[in-house]
């Protein structure tokens, strides 16, 4: 090249090109999840500083167990068995034991409920807020809550019998997981 500055502007336009962070979800065609629409005072809602990262719908079982409370027996919640799956219907992750969930890309998180907000029918799991602890790199990475919405199914029925002690229950149900991290 003849022209110094044309040759110095190529070559600082090549270097921010290479320094280009990788695209994001967004960027490679996915749009950014929405928050759900959630009432007014609504508990579940995120606290601000947050926005959602990723969206996966669940459909598994939640474990129940009958067993003895005073003089009744009823069905005792164990744990979720759930499959978790992206946008277009590819299994990603597993939901289970202590709001635990685990991506393919091997990222994690452990959840904790801070709020439940109960629906409608009564067979259908409550929403929930967990606070979460995100372990690995890759698209748990950073999460911070998580919203358990769009519940369906999933509750046991109101009471056991004592021929039923100590056996275990699944009940079907479907849901949809928001992933929030901090803004930044």
């Amino acid at each position: 090249m003849k022209n110094p500055l044309l040759a110095c502007c190529t070559a600082a336009l090549l270097l921010a090109a290479c320094a280009t962070p990788p695209p994001t979800a967004e960027k490679a065609g996915e749009r950014r999840p929405e928050p759900p629409s959630l009432g007014f005072f609504s508990p579940i809602k995120v606290p601000d500083g947050h926005e959602p990262a990723l969206q996966l719908a669940a459909r598994g079982a939640q474990i129940f167990r009958c067993e003895r409370i005073g003089d009744a027996f009823e069905w005792r919640y164990r744990q979720p068995e759930a499959e978790l799956f992206d946008g277009q219907g590819q299994p990603v992750g597993r939901h289970g034991a202590n709001f635990s969930f685990e991506h393919r890309d091997g990222s994690r998180l452990l959840g904790t409920v801070v709020a439940h907000e109960k629906t409608a029918a009564a067979d259908t799991l409550p929403w929930l807020l967990l606070s979460a602890k995100s372990f690995g790199k890759g698209a748990f990475g950073g999460v911070s809550y998580v919203q358990r919405v769009n519940t369906r199914g999933g509750m046991p029925p109101a009471a056991c019998s004592a021929g039923q002690a100590n056996r275990l229950l699944r009940v079907d149900f479907t849901a949809d997981f928001v992933f929030y991290r901090p803004r930044g």
